[in-house]
């Protein structure tokens, strides 16, 4: 389990996420495109600031053609994203299936994100990877030097 401060500054994230680029028909806007991004900054900041490390995974279709979401699998085995935050694995099952990126792999990444490099005209026009970096970083950093995981129940 993650320690009280690491879900507090993860809901934090969230939070912030979700204020300034709001909902569609109530799902988060970052979820709707710039999820790639978001993981994106997300892995590389966590990875050079704590450990244990986080990595990357896919939400495919169950014919693995089509990418429905990217997030985070963090030290607990929870999921993360910018706009849900910490969920559960089964939030996407039958209906798709969760593949780990285990080892970092940029193309990968690029391949399922449909690119990161990229605006979001119809969910996400005002997206801002600048403003998700300073974010990110703002509630890692805090962590720094403390137990990611927690004993207690």
């Amino acid at each position: 389990m993650l320690s009280p401060i690491v879900l507090e500054q993860l809901h934090n994230i969230k939070e912030t996420i979700n204020k300034k680029y709001g909902f569609v028909e109530g799902i988060p806007r970052i979820n709707y495109g710039p999820c790639g991004v978001f993981a994106h900054v997300f892995f590389l900041t966590w990875n050079a600031l704590l450990t244990p490390q986080v990595h990357i995974c896919f939400v495919l279709t169950n014919d693995r053609e089509e990418c429905d979401h990217v997030c985070l699998c963090l030290p607990s085995g929870d999921l993360y994203d910018g706009g849900i935050g910490i969920h559960q694995r089964e939030l996407y099952t039958p209906s798709f299936l969760v593949e780990d990126m285990l080892e970092y792999d940029e193309p990968t990444l690029e391949k399922w994100s449909y690119g990161l490099d990229r605006t979001y005209p119809r969910y996400c026009p005002s997206f801002d990877r600048t403003f998700v970096e300073q974010v990110v970083r703002q509630h890692l950093e805090p962590l720094q030097g403390i137990p990611i995981l927690s004993d207690f129940v």
